[in-house]
This record gives structure tokens, sequence and C-alpha cells, in this order.
């Protein structure tokens, strides 16, 4: 699928079902990301582990549909957040590993 045709199918979703509701779908998509990612702790044989990796990349495509029409509903990117939070969580890692070779000797 193209990045227009994708646009338009997102489009088409939120026309049909209102913004209302896909926000509460946001909402739902992701707690259902949420319970499948607290499932990976929890798993205890190597069938049960990859069933339950299908399960988390499952609902986190679906989370990412559901972002990619948030972004749509509220007409804003999060490319500009996105840069300035992964600013900071560099310099926070920049931070720790001088603090760790610091403390190593």
């Amino acid at each position: 699928m193209t990045t227009e045709e994708r646009r338009a199918l997102l489009d088409r979703a939120i026309t049909a079902y209102g913004a209302p509701a896909q926000m509460d779908m946001a909402v739902e998509e992701m707690a259902e990301l949420t319970k499948a990612l607290c499932k990976v702790k929890r798993v205890s044989c190597a069938a049960e582990a990859k069933a339950v990796l299908e399960n988390v990349v499952e609902e986190m495509a679906d989370v990412q549909i559901m972002l990619d029409q948030l972004r749509i509903i509220f007409g804003r990117s999060t490319a500009e957040a996105e840069e300035y939070k992964l600013e900071r969580l560099k310099k926070r890692l920049d931070t720790a590993t001088a603090a760790e070779a610091s403390h190593r000797g």
C-alpha cells in the first residue's frame, strides 16, 4: 500500500466511524498492547513465547495504525516532539554512561 493509499484509508476510517470513536479505539488498542506486553513476562515455554510475541507484534501494528489516525484527527505531526525526546534520551544516556565510566575507575 502506498503512503497515499494508507492516508486515504485512514481518512476513510475516521470519516466512517467518527473521530471520537477512533480516539476510543486508540485507547482500547493501547490497552490490548499493554496486556500483551505483560504476558511476555509470564511466558513459560518456547511454543507459548512464539504465540505471545506474535500477539505483541499484532497489537503494536494496531496501535501504530491508531496513532496514525490520531495524527490525522489532531492535524499534528509528532516528528518535532519525537526529535526533542530522543535528544533528551541521548543526553540522559550520555550522562549515565559517563557516570558509570568514572565510577569504574
